[in-house]
Order: structure tokens, then sequence, then C-alpha cells
């Protein structure tokens, strides 16, 4: 099914209007589902069983960061969980069948500062092709 006006009404009374106008604001739609789990950046995932949703839609992430959310912040055994690699989430699986990295990661990547006073800028050597203009008044004679 696609995006009714009945969907969005009914997910609206479930969520409430505070909630629904988030997901408005960065997933376009409004959905209603069960919490199934949270992670170390304190995002939570949500899943929904309902007929009226959209075929491989049934899954999506709030973030905790409302007005600096990135996708980079989901784990990985998250991501696989919401791309439909498995019904079982992470914070589900037995102990031994835990996967255990070679290498022991940070504890948290660095935030993605684009469009920030944080970003990097590169720097130039090129010489540039335009100069600024700058008047100069002369005294009439």
């Amino acid at each position: 099914m696609s995006v009714s006006f009945y969907r969005t009404l009914k997910n609206i009374w479930r969520n409430g209007l505070l909630r629904s106008g988030r997901q408005i604001a960065y997933m376009n739609d409004t959905k209603s589902g069960k919490l199934v789990g949270e992670d170390d950046f304190g995002n939570k995932y949500y899943e929904t069983t309902d007929e009226d949703e959209i075929h491989m839609r049934t899954r999506w992430c709030e973030y905790k960061d409302f007005w600096r959310f990135d996708a980079s912040h989901s784990e990985p055994g998250w991501h696989y969980w919401l791309a439909y690699g498995t019904d079982t989430p992470p914070n589900a699986l037995p102990k031994d069948e835990i996967a255990i990295r070679h290498i022991a990661p940070e504890n948290h990547h660095a935030i993605n500062h684009t469009f920030t006073k944080g970003a990097f800028i590169p720097y130039n050597t090129a010489k540039p092709k335009f100069s600024t203009w700058e008047s100069s008044v002369t005294p009439r004679s």
C-alpha cells in the first residue's frame, strides 16, 4: 500500500502530535510500532506489523539527536537488522552468537561536521582568477 490519509491520521492518533511532527520532519511519513531496542548512541529502533504499512518499510530508527542525525551513528548490527538482513535484532542475540571484532573499535567515531564551522576545508594553492574591487576616492579638481 502507499501512504494514505487514513493511515497518517491513525499514526498521529497513536503517536501524538509531537512525535508525529518529528517523524514527518525527517522521514516525511508517520509510523507507529513497538520499540525493539536501543543502541549505545541512544537511537531507538522500531518495528510494526501493521498491514497498511508499505512492504519492506516496517523497520525504522529514531535518532537521539534530532537536529544532527546521521546514518553513520547506527551501529553495524542494527544497520544489518534495519536492512532486513536478519529478523533477530542485535539485543536479542544469545551471547555465543554476538560477533567479536578482532580489532577493538574506538568508543565512538567522530561526528560528521559537514556544513558546520568544524568542517574540513582543503588548502587551495591555485591563484585566484578574480580579485576584489576596492573603491578609491580621488579629489575633484
